[in-house]
């Protein structure tokens, strides 16, 4: 039984759905069924979560099934280029195999970049930093944690933030003062269910300040950006607009932007 099969089986046994057993690994959801469907390998985080819940043990294949066909795609791509530079005359055999080679390592590289790009625990990273979502152990909680790491890669400090209930990682911002600012959604904190989340560390991860964006329905953070003409922030997200006083299928999600000073208060909202 190959890897995807065992997370399925193991899942099932447990009468989980793929998006619970993506909360309590502090996954998204989409990982789960991609390595389900066994389109992906995991991360090391996620290798470790799937042996805490499921007891999911994961052994390194002699060669990835989604890098052997881009290397069977790869390999096709050169034997026709090399079918027709023989027919090519001396100085067009030259450009053509200068084309190849650039062509070819072009193809390469675009290749490994999206296989490693479509990897979910590398989704957030800015100027060293990653975010991702964590400890979703129980039913009731998850947190944010974000990890620094030097140009070699080395960690340099990881902490973790949240309260008592969900607080899912949506992205980081590095900041002038060499401190970054952490982007998520939080229902243990703020106004009602969920709430956009923004926390500020200084360089050595220590807390600083934290704000909360939001009424009493559901509002999610996308992206946050700094506009330096103006020495603000711009957050992304969506907000909950429901006809009744609780959340219902009459509720509708809109996409919701605003700004924020440097020192996290809201200044005003942007339409649309």
């Amino acid at each position: 039984m190959n890897y995807g099969a065992q997370i399925k089986s193991q899942r099932i046994s447990q009468g989980w759905t793929q998006s619970e057993l993506a909360d309590r690994c502090g996954v998204t959801l989409r990982t789960i069924q991609r390595l389900e469907k066994g389109e992906v390998r995991p991360s090391l985080f996620t290798q470790t979560r799937l042996q805490d819940v499921l007891g999911v043990g994961f052994e390194e294949e002699e060669k990835d099934p989604e890098f052997m066909v881009n290397d069977s795609v790869q390999q096709n791509f050169f034997k026709r280029m090399q079918t027709a530079i023989p027919f090519l005359t001396s100085n067009r055999r030259v450009w053509a195999g200068l084309l190849l080679l650039g062509l070819g390592s072009f193809f390469w590289k675009s290749q490994f970049q999206n296989s490693f790009l479509e990897n979910e625990s590398y989704k957030s990273i800015s100027k060293g930093f990653e975010i991702q979502t964590v400890n979703c152990g129980s039913e009731t909680e998850c947190d944010i944690q974000v990890t620094r790491k030097n140009e070699n890669g080395e960690i340099l400090w990881q902490k973790a933030f949240g309260g008592s209930s969900y607080d899912k990682a949506t992205m980081v911002l590095a900041t002038a003062d060499q401190g970054v600012l952490i982007l998520g959604s939080t229902s243990s904190f703020g106004q009602g269910n969920y709430d956009i989340l923004l926390i500020k560390v200084n360089q050595n991860g220590e807390f600083l300040w934290q704000e909360t964006f939001g009424g009493f329905f559901n509002e999610y953070a996308k992206n946050i950006s700094y506009l330096e003409s103006d020495a603000q922030y711009r957050i992304e997200g969506s907000q909950q607009t429901c006809t009744t006083p609780n959340v219902s299928e009459d509720c509708e999600m809109t996409r919701w932007s605003f700004l924020i000073d440097m020192s996290g208060k809201e200044v005003g909202k942007i339409a649309g």
